[in-house]
Formats: structure tokens, C-alpha cells, sequence
């Protein structure tokens, strides 16, 4: 899977070419001396672009994306201007101009023109949308990496009249990270329930209600190492996925007993950025 930057870059790079179609296609029916190998052209480069967007598109918006090249019956889009560019309108005569009768069966305007558009715009949303919460996986990825130094240093400075936390099982571990989630965000929301799945329901940890970040927590012991996290992990996801807010996911895994034989090759198989919901996973001991 390509990283946010590239996500980032390609996303802006099928923006920018959007804007350079909209140029071309456009003169299709403003020159008189367009040929068919202009427009054959043209339509490879709209179709190749088309097939290497639709990985961008949020699956959300990914039938109005689709709708746009497609159209219908009645509503003609982007499709039926590149079959029949150039064909004109039988009812169309210029010795008795009519506003409502245009000179082209399909027009530019009325039927490509504003369905690209509309997938510009989409994209727009998704690089936004990466931007976004890339942003907010960086910070929860920094400030849970330092989850040991603070259980360290409120060990050390603890006292009898205010202990330090002990944190023996994976509740433990959530009351913690409940906690630091509080002082960073203002809606998080434990315990949220995920619709469910071929009869399966399903609990995640918290939700950033905000970001629309599910934040899941892992504590290690001698059974449940390396393979048997990230089955839990994947079969979680599965059904954090159909939660509405849902836009990434963020796993920390908490290893005191160092029982990970490989962390860094977890977090890596693991932390993924797609068009639709990212994940990131992190390791600390």
C-alpha cells in the first residue's frame, strides 16, 4: 500500500489532470477541425485516468464518482459526450436560434462539464479527508510512544497517598488510555457498540468522535504473541469497518513482558493507507 504522502500525491496529480481533461475535452466542439484520432486519444487518457482515480474515491462517494462517467436514460454524462462527441442535433437549426435546442447531440457543457467537476471535487474531499486523519494518527502514534516513559516517571514520583498505576491486564491498559485521550480530545467515547456482522456483535475500545478514529488496545502475555495479535486485530477490524464514523483505526499494543518476537514487523503489516480507512498499529514495552 502506497504511504499517505504518496496517497497525498497522487491524489493532487489525478486533480490536476481532471483539469487538464476539462481543457482538452472542451475543444472537441469548439474547433471544427477535431479528428477522430484527437478524440480517440482523448478518450484513452479520460478512461485511464477514470481507472487509476477509483482507489481514491471513499467508498462512500464511490457510486456518485462512478455515476458521473456512467449517467443514465435520461441524464447524460460523461460517457456518452466521449462516444458521441461530435454528433449533431437533428432538431438544432441555426437559421431559427433556440436557446433550449442546442447545435450538439450531447453538449460539453450540459453533460461532461459538470460531471468532471463533480469527481474533482470528490477527490478534493478525499485529499482533505488523508490530510486529515493522517494528521491525527501522526499524533496519537507520538504520544503513545511515549506511554513508557509515563508510567515510568509516575512510578518513580508516586507515593503512598498517590500511587502509581498498575497495570496487570488489558483493562488496566484501557483506564490509562482513557485517560490521556481526555486531556487531547473532547468527545471520546469508550465502549461504542459496532453494528453487527453475520450475527456477531462487536465492542470497539474507544472512538475519537471527531477524527472518526477507533483506538483499540492489545496487552500481550505468553499466549498472545505476534501471530495470534494481529488475527484479533484483523478480525476486529472486520467489523470496526461497518461503524459509520469509522475513517481509520489506531491499535496500540502494549508489550511489557516483551513477548513480540517481531514488533517492528507488526506495526509495518499492519499500519495501512487506503482510499477508504487507514490503520495504524504501534508497539511499545
Amino acid at each position: 500500500m502506497p504511504d499517505i504522502a504518496e496517497r497525498r500525491r497522487e491524489i493532487e496529480t489525478l486533480i490536476t489532470e481532471n483539469e487538464k481533461l476539462e481543457v482538452r475535452l472542451s475543444k472537441w466542439q469548439q474547433e471544427d477541425g477535431t479528428t477522430e484520432a484527437e478524440i480517440q486519444a482523448g478518450q484513452r487518457q479520460y478512461h485511464d485516468w477514470y481507472a487509476r482515480a477509483q482507489p481514491y474515491v471513499p467508498a462512500a462517494e464511490l457510486d456518485r464518482f462512478r455515476d458521473m462517467y456512467e449517467g443514465g436514460t435520461f441524464i447524460h454524462r460523461i460517457k456518452a459526450f466521449l462516444t458521441n462527441a461530435r454528433e449533431k442535433n437533428s432538431l438544432y437549426d441555426p437559421s431559427t436560434p433556440n436557446p433550449f435546442v442546442d447545435r450538439w447531440q450531447e453538449p460539453f457543457s450540459g453533460t461532461c462539464q459538470e460531471a468532471l467537476v463533480v469527481q474533482r471535487q470528490i477527490l478534493a474531499q478525499a485529499l482533505h479527508d488523508v490530510a486529515d486523519v493522517s494528521s491525527v494518527l501522526d499524533d496519537l502514534s507520538m504520544l503513545y510512544k511515549r506511554l513508557p516513559d509515563f508510567i515510568s516517571t509516575l512510578r518513580l514520583e508516586s507515593n503512598p497517598s498517590v500511587p502509581a498505576p498498575n497495570i496487570e491486564n488489558e483493562k488496566d491498559l484501557q483506564v490509562l488510555v482513557h485517560a490521556i485521550l481526555r486531556l487531547h480530545y473532547p468527545d471520546v467515547r469508550p465502549e461504542d457498540p459496532v453494528p453487527q456482522r453475520a450475527g456477531a456483535g462487536s465492542r470497539m475500545d474507544f472512538l475519537i468522535r471527531d477524527a472518526g478514529i477507533i483506538v483499540e488496545t492489545k496487552m500481550t502475555r505468553k499466549s498472545l504473541t505476534d501471530r495470534k495479535v494481529g488475527e484479533e486485530l484483523l478480525i476486529d477490524w472486520g467489523r470496526y469497518q461497518r461503524h459509520p464514523d469509522c475513517r481509520a483505526i489506531f491499535a496500540l499494543v502494549y508489550d511489557p513482558g516483551r513477548y513480540l518476537r517481531n514488533p517492528a514487523g507488526l506495526e509495518h503489516d499492519l499500519s495501512q493507507d487506503t482510499a477508504d480507512i487507514s490503520s495504524r498499529v504501534i508497539v511499545v514495552c
